[in-house]
């Protein structure tokens, strides 16, 4: 793969429009967990959400990036000129804390594993460096919403 952030990079920075979409897309999943991609022109700041198809036959409560999909995703990355900054998918119900599963499915540990949990009472968005017997809380960073200046 290309080059990736590494665990030196204090924390993952996600602006507050990009995490308000992959929330509003996990809230409107019908209890089917969405994945994708965040990737940036710098390890540690996502700019830009590559949305991806699962394709798991469970997808309730597991996912499965579309193979053809993160080729092409990991491809147009390249080709930007950007990096994979996070690797996510949703949890449309319990916590946003790594299954067993997503530990030993995540096979890229230099990438941050982000998991939107779209909760009854709080949404709830965190970040993991996973590993397939462990997990460590990344840093997330909600940047705050641009405002746009009106002259």
């Amino acid at each position: 793969m290309q080059r990736a952030m590494s665990r030196a990079v204090p924390g993952l920075h996600l602006p507050h429009e990009l995490a308000a979409g992959l929330l509003t897309r996990a809230r409107g999943a019908a209890g089917h967990e969405i994945c994708g991609l965040l990737t940036g022109a710098e390890a540690g700041r996502a700019r830009h959400d590559m949305t991806i198809a699962n394709r798991a036959t469970r997808a309730a409560d597991r996912f499965q990036m579309d193979i053809g999909q993160q080729i092409d995703a990991f491809r147009t990355t390249r080709c930007a000129g950007r990096l994979i900054v996070a690797i996510y998918h949703s949890h449309p119900v319990g916590e946003a804390v790594p299954s067993a599963h997503d530990r030993r499915g995540h096979g890229y540990p230099a990438i941050p594993a982000i998991i939107v949990a779209p909760g009854a009472d709080a949404d709830v968005i965190r970040a993991w460096w996973l590993q397939p017997s462990s997990a460590a809380e990344c840093p997330l960073i909600i940047e705050p919403a641009e405002r746009t200046a009106f002259l």
